[in-house]
């Protein structure tokens, strides 16, 4: 059943849909299911997916005379409206409540506050919108004993994970909290020093409604073989590959982000050491990792027998043999970081679908935003070369 318009969204209109890195991406509303409560969404790069109306953040021409989240009008007090988006929120309807004292002139609500804290390697943590972020982050927009999830507590069937409520795939760069239990995205944490690897579980994290204030985050102990298929599962998903060369992929990797990769005791290992321990970690564990020479291939090639990330050594479970979602099958805009809450007037102009409407809603008030479009997946330097295209390489 196709409608046109649902919960303040109809067809045509531009709007903000997150993704499951937690990141919001500019697209158009194609068509509206009112039934099952999803649009379906073309992005900058014209792919085309059904996101939950959940996740999708819209954009009010004028004044609302109802509430966003209940559709109902004022009642005793008038409505309380985002200087940014201009939705009309209940006191009582937004997460945190607002406070009597909030004035529509300047308050601004969660989603506009997460929109532009958010980012690739961790949200900002100075300015404004970060200290505004750490006060909505104090509470969950959900409860979270409603979520129905797997045995391994991996994934859940609302797709409601983090702060902001919003899809995630828990191998792609999240944190789960070891005390409630709930998968954070990189994007939406302020506590990160260095950005997450694809399959990085090697921490202790506590997320701000659990610590009851900031975030705290410990790095695990890792050892050579839980490095060497870290790196191995990253690198598969960033380079669509099963198989690198040990010297020029595999070493390269390493060395060129070894201050990022945060590695504790390993730390100190001396650069020419380093070969050596990785090697004989990938000869000496076959159950995990696979070498060319076993395929009749070069025998400097290795890759991992089943692409999943390295279990944590406290995990109960077994390790995971169904190969998670590969990161290329979502080929929208997630390699373009939308400019949206973040582009200068120079910009704006090469962003084709970008209407007034956007830069008069977002173009004030963007202290510590980036003021360039970011690839995804250029979290690390040695991933810019031949085996990983440019941003302007990605249709």
């Amino acid at each position: 059943i196709n409608l046109c318009r649902m919960g303040g969204v109809s067809e045509g209109d531009d709007v903000l849909a997150r993704w499951s890195d937690g990141l919001l991406y500019l697209g158009n509303v194609k068509r509206v299911d009112g039934v099952k409560q999803c649009c379906l969404v073309r992005f900058e790069d014209n792919s085309e997916f059904w996101v939950l109306r959940k996740d999708i953040h819209s954009f009010s021409v004028g004044v609302e005379e109802v509430c966003c989240i209940c559709d109902a009008p004022p009642l005793k007090e008038p409505l309380i409206n985002c200087l940014k988006c201009r939705h009309g929120y209940h006191p009582e309807c937004h997460t945190p409540s607002i406070e009597p004292e909030a004035d529509s002139n300047s308050w601004i609500c969660r989603q506009c506050v997460f929109a532009v804290a958010t980012k690739r390697g961790g949200a900002i943590k100075r300015g404004r919108f970060a200290r505004l972020m750490q006060i909505m982050k104090l509470r969950l927009p959900y409860q979270l004993s409603s979520l129905d999830w797997d045995p391994q507590h991996l994934t859940n069937q609302q797709q409601c994970y983090c702060y902001c409520a919003g899809p995630g795939e828990w191998n792609l760069k999240m944190l789960q909290c070891g005390s409630c239990g709930q998968w954070f995205h990189e994007a939406c944490t302020q506590c990160l020093t260095k950005p997450l690897l694809y399959g990085d579980r090697f921490y202790e994290f506590q997320c701000s409604v659990c610590a009851n204030g900031p975030e705290t985050i410990q790095r695990l102990p890792m050892s050579w073989v839980d490095l060497a298929h870290l790196v191995l599962y990253h690198l598969s998903l960033c380079c669509k590959r099963k198989y690198f060369d040990f010297d020029h992929e595999i070493m390269s990797f390493a060395n060129e982000n070894w201050d990022s990769l945060l590695l504790g005791s390993l730390s100190d290992t001396p650069r020419q050491d380093r070969c050596h321990n990785l090697l004989n970690a990938l000869n000496s564990n076959k159950d995990r990792f696979v070498s060319g020479k076993e395929i009749k291939k070069k025998k400097c090639l290795f890759g991992l027998q089943v692409r999943a990330p390295p279990p944590l050594t406290s995990d109960s479970s077994p390790l995971i043999t169904d190969p998670p979602i590969n990161i290329t099958q979502r080929r929208r805009s997630e390699f373009f970081k939308v400019a949206i809450l973040c582009l200068d007037d120079s910009t704006a102009h090469s962003w084709h679908s970008l209407k007034q409407l956007h830069l008069k809603c977002f173009s004030n008030s963007l202290e510590g935003v980036p003021t360039y479009a970011e690839h995804l997946l250029a979290a690390f330097p040695s991933l810019c070369g031949p085996t990983h295209p440019k941003p302007s390489q990605l249709g």
